[in-house]
């Protein structure tokens, strides 16, 4: 399992940058509020091919789940979802997400993003 940074993000390989499960949304987000994520490789697109694909894309919230996606060679390997920030009482604090995708050929591959409540 790799877990790559954003230096990685921008000076590393291709083969990284297909297996990567960047997470693109906002780094601050109010208590309470709905918003979107969304959840693809980094850069360079991953085959999707009949014995080399990206078998699901999952998130979490901590160590909490929160959505999993199971693709097929036929799917293009991104995902939009749409979480509900923290209470009122989580203000100030750091919410971190991370993002696992499994290439059948190459493992899991992770990222994590941290997301300020305000």
């Amino acid at each position: 399992m790799s877990c790559v940074d954003a230096k990685t993000m921008v000076e590393g390989t291709d083969f990284e940058k297909k297996h990567t499960p960047l997470i693109q949304c906002n780094d601050v987000v109010k208590a309470g509020e709905i918003f979107e994520v969304k959840i693809q490789t980094a850069g360079v697109e991953h085959p999707m091919e009949d014995g080399h694909f990206i078998q699901f894309i999952e998130l979490k919230v901590g160590d909490v789940p929160l959505v999993r996606v199971d693709l097929t060679q036929y799917a293009k390997p991104e995902v939009v979802v749409y979480i509900k920030a923290p209470s009122e009482d989580h203000k100030g604090q750091v919410m971190k997400l991370t993002a696992y995708m499994y290439c059948n050929l190459h493992g899991i591959w992770k990222y994590e993003k941290e997301i300020k409540i305000e």
